[in-house]
């Protein structure tokens, strides 16, 4: 079920930010990435990271009210992507993946970060609750294959 909402958010995600610059079959996630302002990339060894946050506030009112999200609460939604350097899908195999997430001058908290399969595309996501007005830090700390990356992230969150 869990799988099922984030995979629909994505995608509604992707329908309300107005597509994907991306030529090839673009995955949900990729539209999302292509729209957002603060996109951050980061490789480890063949890995090509690429995270992203939003406003959970901004999000299309019937997509949050269709999987129990209240805009009205605020929140801050973090997309992390597995790819390699053309944008194809690789597996996830020993990845260590973990995220923090932080409201200055508040310390980081852990973030849960929620695996999705898309095509054999490997995405993770995770939403911080916070309330506006908030600028979110995210940390992301990610592992594979020995090889390591930090990405560093954030969104701003206005009062309706």
């Amino acid at each position: 079920m869990l799988r099922s909402y984030l995979s629909f958010l994505i995608v509604s995600l992707l329908i309300a930010t107005g597509g994907c610059s991306r030529p090839a079959a673009p995955t949900p996630a990729d539209g999302v990435l292509a729209s957002s302002a603060d996109l951050v990339r980061a490789s480890a060894g063949d890995a090509v990271f690429q995270a992203s946050a939003m406003d959970v506030a901004r999000l299309d009112p019937a997509v949050a009210a269709r999987y129990g999200l209240d805009p009205s609460r605020g929140g801050a939604l973090l997309l992390v992507t597995l790819r390699d350097a053309e944008g194809n899908g690789l597996p996830p195999d020993d990845l260590v993946l973990t995220a923090t997430a932080s409201v200055l001058p508040d310390p980081p908290k852990a973030l849960g970060l929620q695996h999705l399969q898309v095509d054999g595309l490997n995405d993770y996501v995770g939403v911080f609750a916070a309330r506006a007005p908030a600028n979110v830090q995210f940390h992301v700390s990610a592992t594979r294959h020995g090889q390591r990356a930090e990405l560093d992230t954030h969104v701003q969150l206005y009062p309706p």
